[in-house]
């Protein structure tokens, strides 16, 4: 069985209720590709290229940004709505993930509506939630419910502050998205988070970013932060038990690196191939993104992998952390 881990929605209803309350450029252009809300469309496509099902994920983080508070959670409410019901229509094709762009008293009160109310069985957030990072103190409630829950949190990269200059030529998403997605795990690691909670569950973007590359580099630093933080130098988290590497190597992570093989290769041998899983960004690229997952389902098929190793990158990984 194929699993696509990683694919994108934005349904119709929920288009139109952002349109109404909170409109802007990045609404506007998702009308443009109607994989995005016609599931019929998704299938016949999914069973063009061999996949058998996709879980569903909110699109474009950036069109939460700045939405009051009280818009956020009426929107919030409409998105989980709406993504359950495309899933609950073709039920053996589509799995629902739902969206907490916050974290806050009433969005804990949504997380338990989608994982009991609309049976949801796990939840996007952002690599920074307003600017805060994921250790902040106003996240750990969700991490407490979502360990106890067993419920896998997905992590997408959203905009950071950095300098206007970098959304120049989309290189805010080409370099600083996989960028924002090593910063918010490493937030999660150093800030303890999967030192408490061990068996909670991550799913990261474009194969956990930086992280297979510099994980030793983040042993080596770790060594480091005693010495600056003696010295007045930095703030510090508390000390870890274990090396850093030994957390990063909890997340779980899609496959989406756009076809590099050395890429792949290279987040299968720190990750192991019991975390990385079959992710494509449909329906986001070229032709309606309709190259990119065979781009990356022919790349996975090419690394040689064993009978065992590639049924769990393909489908097993992801029906066993959510429990399907």
């Amino acid at each position: 069985m194929i699993v696509d881990a990683y694919s994108h929605v934005c349904p119709e209803r929920l288009l139109d209720a952002i349109s109404e309350r909170h409109p802007g450029a990045e609404v506007a252009a998702l009308r443009k590709n109607s994989y995005l809300f016609d599931g019929e469309r998704r299938l016949r496509y999914m069973d063009r290229i061999g996949v058998d099902q996709q879980v569903l994920v909110l699109v474009r983080p950036p069109m939460w940004l700045g939405m009051p508070r009280p818009v956020v959670h009426a929107l919030t409410r409409v998105a989980n709505d709406s993504i359950a019901e495309m899933a609950a229509k073709w039920p053996d094709r589509f799995i629902a993930v739902g969206v907490l762009p916050v974290v806050d008293d009433e969005m804990m009160t949504e997380f338990h509506r989608l994982t009991t109310e609309l049976g949801v069985r796990g939840v996007l957030i952002f690599s920074n939630i307003e600017g805060l990072p994921l250790d902040d103190a106003s996240m750990w409630p969700l991490y407490a419910e979502a360990a106890k829950a067993d419920v896998p949190i997905w992590i997408h990269p959203q905009h950071g502050h950095s300098y206007d200059w970098i959304k120049k030529d989309l290189v805010d998403r080409l370099f600083g998205w996989p960028f924002e997605t090593t910063l918010a795990m490493s937030r999660l690691v150093f800030g303890g988070v999967l030192e408490r909670y061990p068996d909670l569950k991550f799913v990261t973007h474009h194969l956990g970013g930086m992280v297979p590359f510099y994980a030793s580099r983040a042993d080596a630093m770790s060594q480091e932060i005693a010495r600056y933080r003696a010295a007045s130098l930095t703030e510090a988290s508390e000390p870890l038990p274990g090396r850093p590497s030994q957390y990063f190597r909890k997340f779980f992570n899609d496959s989406m690196v756009n076809g590099s093989a050395a890429a792949m290769r290279c987040g299968l041998e720190f990750f192991g191939a019991e975390r990385v899983m079959y992710g494509t960004d449909f329906p986001m690229g070229p032709n309606d993104g309709e190259d990119w997952p065979v781009e990356v389902l022919d790349t996975i098929r090419s690394l040689g992998l064993s009978a065992a190793d590639s049924d769990l990158v393909l489908g097993a990984n992801l029906h066993r952390i959510m429990r399907l």
